[in-house]
């Protein structure tokens, strides 16, 4: 079984796992993609509400996944200084 520890490669991933990192750098390219979409489109279209609906659902989605990286690291890093102290005590 692989643990929590084994994982950890660098700071910018420290608590993320292999498959974790796929999943969240590729929704981040989606995201960054829309919004590029959603761009583009309102400047060359005439397609405007089309345009501004690709932007916001392209800020959500980097928004989002910026919360949930933010939120599981903590997590993460509160789990770990919990077992930490409770070995400190015994």
């Amino acid at each position: 079984m692989i643990k929590d520890e084994d994982v950890i490669k660098s700071t910018t991933g420290q608590y993320m796992k292999p498959h974790e990192r796929v999943i969240y750098t590729i929704a981040l390219i989606i995201g960054v993609l829309l919004i590029i979409a959603g761009i583009v489109i309102l400047f060359v279209s005439e397609l405007l509400t089309l345009g501004i609906i690709l932007s916001v659902v392209g800020v959500f989605e980097v928004a989002g996944v910026g919360v949930l990286l933010w939120t599981d690291g903590e997590k993460k890093k509160k789990e770990k200084n919990d077992v930490s102290s409770n070995n400190a005590i015994r």
